[in-house]
């Protein structure tokens, strides 16, 4: 197995979810579709390391739903990753560093998925993944707010060489996450990883962003 596959259905779902890369920073266990989607449609595993498995998908289910206000169906969402081939692991805990060609790569590949279905939000998870999608052209904004985020978010050349994805600017996230940006009109709304959900007391200060994305969230996917 090259490459994780994405879950979902074009043709019902509405939620388009966006991870990193297909691997726990230190987790040597592939998944065959993202974040183990999968293990979702069938009876949650008696092993331990086979129900981690579907714990982790099951936290950005519930994820999802609580930013949506309501419990989504899971024939509502489609979960990818800005690169699905599998990476080398980063030195130490540190977070690996998607190179540019295949950060392009994806992006391209999540554009044509957007092109093809009926997303009402996206929800791109964590910095370096929403920094490829601004500098990459797949944000239609070009604000000042977006321009300063990517010379933030843009990673250090010390890391990048290592490997590693370490931002050059002090906290960028916290100025984009949970602001509604757009791909060629359906609504991007940035939001921390389902790692750091739920909040934890050292985060407390995206509790204001992600109180603003919960916001968003639940208005665009409200039943009409």
């Amino acid at each position: 197995m090259n490459a994780t596959k994405p879950f979902g259905d074009l043709t019902t779902a509405t939620i388009l979810v966006i991870g990193h890369d297909p691997r726990l920073q230190r987790s040597q266990a592939q998944a065959e579709v993202a974040f183990f989607f999968d293990y979702l449609t069938r009876p949650r595993p008696t092993s331990r390391s086979e129900a981690s498995k579907h714990d982790l998908a099951k936290a950005v289910w519930d994820y999802v739903s609580v930013l949506a206000g309501r419990e989504v169906l899971l024939t509502e969402l489609y979960v990818t990753n800005l690169c699905n081939e599998f990476l080398e692991h980063a030195p130490g805990s540190g977070t690996v560093l998607v190179p540019d060609d295949l950060a392009r790569r994806g992006v391209e590949q999540i554009a044509q998925t957007v092109a093809l279905g009926h997303f009402k939000v996206i929800l791109p998870m964590a910095v370096q993944t929403f920094y490829h999608l601004c500098h990459l052209g797949f944000i239609d904004e070009d604000s000042e707010v977006v321009r300063r985020f990517i010379h933030a978010a843009c990673p250090r050349t010390a890391g990048a060489a290592q490997g590693l994805y370490v931002q050059s600017g002090k906290a960028p996230f916290l100025a984009v996450c949970g602001r509604r940006f757009h791909h060629r009109g359906v609504p991007v709304v940035p939001i921390v990883h389902v790692k750091q959900w739920p909040l934890r007391p050292r985060a407390t200060r995206y509790a204001e962003p992600m109180a603003r994305a919960q916001q968003e969230i639940s208005r665009l996917v409200s039943p009409r």
